[in-house]
């Protein structure tokens, strides 16, 4: 036979873990929701990739490049100029040496040419997500916003 106390105790117990789990649930939600699904990828590594929340079907422009690290993160250069890339949304990678990104079902590593749809965004603003979470090199050059297509 159980004594009451230790029935109400239980009963407390379970409600304390129920209101844990639902503030870790809020949390979550407002991380996820502040952070727009932006993501940051590979940030132990030396070179770190951007990923959007989502792509932007109405960005028609395509850019050719060798990627390369621009200033800390993952680029290209094109046309002889440094180019940092926000990849689209559901991009991988693959680390660690070499660093390499999967984008529409295709694997690229440092050194290799890639053509990319999107556009370019110029600079990354301070009100960008990515803006304080990368290094300056990144944010001294103009982004272009790959979409998956």
């Amino acid at each position: 036979m159980s004594q009451p106390g230790a029935s109400a105790a239980r009963r407390r117990t379970i409600v304390g873990a129920g209101l844990v789990v639902l503030l870790a649930a809020v949390l979550v939600a407002i991380v996820v929701v502040r952070s727009g699904g932006e993501k940051v990828l590979n940030e132990n590594g030396d070179t770190l990739v951007l990923v959007a929340k989502d792509s932007d079907a109405q960005m028609m422009a395509r850019i050719d490049g060798e990627l390369v690290d621009v200033g800390g993160c993952l680029g290209l250069v094109a046309d002889g100029r440094p180019v940092l890339v926000v990849w689209p949304h559901g991009t991988t990678i693959k680390t660690p040496d070499p660093l390499r990104v999967t984008v529409d079902g295709k694997t690229y590593g440092i050194g290799d040419t890639v053509t990319l749809g999107g556009g370019t965004s110029g600079p990354l603003r301070p009100s960008s997500f990515f803006h304080d979470r990368v290094p300056s090199g990144c944010r001294s050059v103009d982004a272009f916003a790959a979409n998956d297509g």
